[in-house]
């Protein structure tokens, strides 16, 4: 898997995939990154994650993106997840709820460790 500024990296052969967010997810990208998030998805990926470890600002829209695309992912029997939130980012997850909503891990071994420890079930 590889890594990038607003990139999708995926293995396709595990239907993983994992998408960077921009520094800040608001009005101006959150549109985009529920399109992402979806279009992942609609590529059968097993398992989403949302790279949030460059996120410094996150407002609403942020929030709403990362609902809208948890409720698709489990419309499509996707799991869903965010990766590495900064410690504002993760007060505001905390404070909104959706902590309990949606899984946080703090890296991405940690993300594919329960993932597959889930699967072994």
């Amino acid at each position: 898997m590889t890594q990038g500024q607003g990139q999708t990296t995926a293995d396709r052969g595990a239907r993983i995939e994992i998408l960077d967010m921009p520094e800040e997810l608001d009005l101006a990208t959150g549109e985009d990154v529920v399109k992402r998030g979806f279009a992942a998805i609609d590529h059968a990926a097993r398992l989403l994650l949302l790279d949030l470890a460059g996120v410094s600002f996150c407002d609403a829209r942020g929030l709403s993106a990362f609902v809208r695309i948890a409720n698709y992912a489990d419309a499509a029997r996707c799991q869903f997840g965010l990766i590495g939130p900064r410690p504002l980012i993760a007060k505001i997850l905390r404070i909104s709820g959706l902590n309990s909503r949606m899984p946080m891990f703090a890296t991405i071994d940690d993300a594919l460790a329960r993932v597959t420890a889930t699967a072994g079930a």
